[in-house]
């Protein structure tokens, strides 16, 4: 394949295909196009999945049902406040795994000591619990 140089700075352009004339290098074109506008308008203070929330009041008195907004409803409820969520170390994780293991393993001996089928349906549901913790 043959080289052509870019009409604009004169650098040689490789791979071209066989008959190309005219070529422009991608810093040229870069230079010429602006760079695309954002399509989202971020809004600062939302939190993360307000818009999925039944009722979500903004800090001004917004208030957003389901994601919409209910101009007629502003300014009557009170902001809804979001706890953060607490994140655990792997150390926590870790020591909150093993007593999950060792309740379970509590549990099932004494699914196998239960004649009750009650009370044996009530420890199934809780080793169910247990194994999706783990």
């Amino acid at each position: 394949m043959p080289v052509v140089e870019c009409q604009n700075c004169g650098a040689l352009q490789p791979n071209v295909p066989v008959g190309t004339i005219v070529k422009m290098c991608f810093d040229c074109v870069r230079e010429i196009i602006e760079p695309a506008a954002t399509t989202y308008n971020k809004r600062q203070g939302y939190p993360k999945g307000w818009k999925f929330m039944k009722v979500f009041v903004y800090s001004d008195g917004t208030v957003y049902y389901k994601g919409v907004e209910q101009p007629e409803l502003k300014g009557s409820l009170k902001p809804t406040v979001l706890e953060p969520k607490v994140k655990k170390s792997k150390a926590q994780k870790a020591q909150e795994k093993q007593q999950a293991l060792a309740e379970l393993q509590k549990l099932k001996i004494a699914l196998k000591k239960e004649t009750r089928k009650t009370y044996a349906k009530k420890l199934e549901s809780q080793i169910k619990r247990l194994q999706k913790q783990i």
